[in-house]
């Protein structure tokens, strides 16, 4: 199990600059897409599956020669993340401009692009309202999208049947993408490399428990590598919906898990189990629950708020946050 935890006193808390708080957003109404583009409230499919502009075979293969390398990266992270607000969009792939708003100013332009060919649409809300400006836009990938990537890779990229999202689907996806962000900025700015980074469903697990099948299904999977270290973790997003006996439920699927030792023969390690939330009222008391309950079995936790993700990837967090 990775377990690099040191004394909280011995090592500052690293500095993250302040990352959305989407556990804000959980509560407003269903984020609404144009009808041409996707499905229509009350979960009915994709509607542009039928719709008269249906993009050709033909059509698609003359739309991918007029991409670049970037475009087809873009499509690829917004397919990887379901949904993807402008300004993630930016710090994940255009962080080779002057600054972060000519970045911002040249993703907008990529996304306009791919939108005027049917490509991505965005969704008629934004995280933060209109006074966020361009950055919150929240992008999706079109059918058509989705059709073009399988051009080049059919197994990579499985068809999916798209629904209007709900508030709280909507604001959890796009935290989970902001949570693989930060990771990935930490080790860019820093010295750990990621082996690995798993998104649902590949992250998710499956074991046997007193003879059911059963499955284990974090958020994300990840796996960083120092001079020193290899660590791996599980990490949980919280937003603060769920009661604590849910998420005492959930925790012990993953005592289950580490029980099987399905993991430890794989990789020879327990991954530690990040639960993220959004406040540090919650963390406190996620913190004294789970010692309540888990006091004299393995430790497998860490909760913590999203500026300490930081601090843990880069030295391990502090005792107080294990569980």
């Amino acid at each position: 199990m990775t377990n690099r935890l040191t004394n909280g006193e011995q090592k500052p808390q690293a500095e993250t600059p302040e990352t959305p708080d989407f556990s804000r957003y959980k509560v407003c109404d269903s984020y609404s897409v144009p009808a041409t583009d996707s499905p229509t409230a009350g979960g009915t499919p994709d509607a542009d599956c039928q719709s008269p502009q249906r993009v050709s075979r033909k059509q698609l293969q003359e739309l991918d020669s007029r991409l670049g390398e970037r475009d087809r990266e873009l499509l690829g992270a917004v397919q990887k993340y379901r949904y993807l607000m402008t300004g993630q969009i930016q710090r994940l792939l255009f962080t080779d401009a002057a600054n972060s708003s000519a970045g911002l100013r040249a993703a907008s332009r990529s996304l306009r692009k791919l939108s005027g060919f049917g490509l991505v649409g965005s969704l008629s809300r934004r995280i933060g309202g209109v006074r966020a400006g361009s950055s919150s836009l929240i992008w999706y990938l079109t059918h058509a999208g989705e059709r073009l990537l399988r051009l080049h890779d059919e197994r990579a990229y499985p068809a999916r049947r798209h629904f209007e999202p709900s508030a709280y689907f909507l604001a959890h996806t796009l935290a989970v993408a902001e949570t693989a962000l930060q990771l990935i900025e930490t080790c860019r700015k820093h010295e750990p490399e990621i082996l690995s980074l798993q998104l649902e469903p590949e992250c998710w697990r499956a074991y046997s428990n007193a003879g059911v099948s059963c499955s284990l299904k974090p958020d994300l999977y990840a796996a960083t590598m120092s001079e020193e270290y290899e660590d791996r973790y599980f990490i949980e997003v919280d937003l603060d919906t769920e009661s604590p006996a849910k998420i005492i439920e959930k925790c012990q699927k993953y005592h289950a898990y580490y029980r099987s030792g399905l993991e430890q023969e794989e990789s020879e390690m327990f991954p530690l189990t990040v639960w993220i939330v959004p406040s540090v009222t919650r963390k406190g008391k996620l913190i004294r629950q789970l010692k309540g309950v888990f006091d004299k079995q393995a430790k497998l936790f860490a909760v913590i708020t999203s500026n300490e993700l930081e601090h843990l990837i880069l030295e391990g967090g502090d005792r107080e946050m294990l569980c």
